[in-house]
């Protein structure tokens, strides 16, 4: 009789502990729709579209050159790490859609929760009036984080025509490239030529780079001479393209090495691939330098 009762009793906790996890409270943040404000800033490094949920921090959809658009979500007092968390495109509370029309899963670092995958369709949500919704789920409780879907439409145009305008490629990845050449060849490549010419657009909007340090190289196939000559070649390959696009010559640097300078063996084709390069590197005045 008592190992019954006792079996109830675990029962009944159980059941219990069971129906309170399934009807946590959600907690619900979003800004009042006559506070409600969407935020553009942006030029030919980066445009971003920011949006204040009261009392918990900021939704964000951020374009950079070269890189996909990304959605993020900045959190005022949350902290998570290895986290994720599901954003959707949802219809506001007076229309009537039976599903959400887009959803992405953020990844949490810190105190931040972001995505690149199936982000247009929330640019486009935005410009239809609709809204971004996060649904955060921990072990004490659950959070909804809802976009407030007024005002919209000019943020998304503002946001649209500056993507247009983004540079080519950003100078984290322009500060430093590797052009490769096949065996015995100074021809520049179609991939060559696309950075080349995202370097000159770079210039024309940072007058902070100086100096261009372009270092033409070879493997140690075939005669010494040959090599440094070869290693020349590359170079002023590279030199000679930057200048006809507009760059002027006098901020070019160039030297060429031959084979005395390998980035990997000389004695495996992979290696030797790596090593017939020119390297070129842009380098910003030492006030911008010191001001970072």
């Amino acid at each position: 009789m008592k190992l019954s009762v006792y079996i109830l009793i675990c029962l009944f906790f159980c059941v219990i502990t069971t129906t309170n996890n399934a009807f946590a409270a959600t907690n619900t943040y979003q800004t009042h729709l006559e506070k409600a404000q969407w935020d553009f800033s942006g030029d030919v490094f980066g445009c971003q579209i920011s949006h204040n949920v009261q009392r918990f921090g900021n939704l964000k959809l951020i374009a950079m050159p070269g890189e996909a658009l990304t959605l993020t979500l900045q959190t005022d007092w949350l902290y998570f790490e290895n986290k994720q968390s599901v954003a959707t495109v949802t219809p506001p509370s007076w229309q009537s859609y039976a599903n959400p029309s887009a959803s992405t899963q953020l990844k949490w670092h810190g105190t931040s929760a972001s995505s690149q995958e199936n982000i247009a369709a929330f640019l486009e949500a935005l410009e239809q009036g609709l809204t971004w919704q996060v649904a955060i789920a921990t072990s004490d409780a659950n959070y909804q984080i809802n976009s407030s879907p007024v005002s919209t439409q000019t943020a998304a145009n503002q946001f649209r025509l500056c993507r247009q305008q983004l540079l080519p490629r950003s100078f984290a990845y322009l500060r430093r490239l590797d052009f490769r050449f096949a065996t015995s060849s100074s021809k520049l490549q179609a991939t060559h030529e696309q950075d080349l010419y995202a370097i000159y657009r770079y210039l024309q909007a940072d007058p902070s780079i100086k100096e261009i340090l372009i270092d033409g190289h070879a493997d140690a196939s075939g005669d010494h001479l040959a090599n440094l000559l070869l290693s020349k070649e590359r170079a002023d390959e590279v030199m000679s393209r930057l200048i006809e696009l507009g760059v002027p010559a006098s901020i070019i640097q160039v030297r060429h090495h031959g084979n005395r300078t390998p980035i990997a063996s000389n004695n495996t084709s992979a290696g030797r691939e790596l090593n017939r390069r020119v390297t070129l590197r842009l380098v910003k005045s030492a006030t911008q330098v010191a001001a970072k």
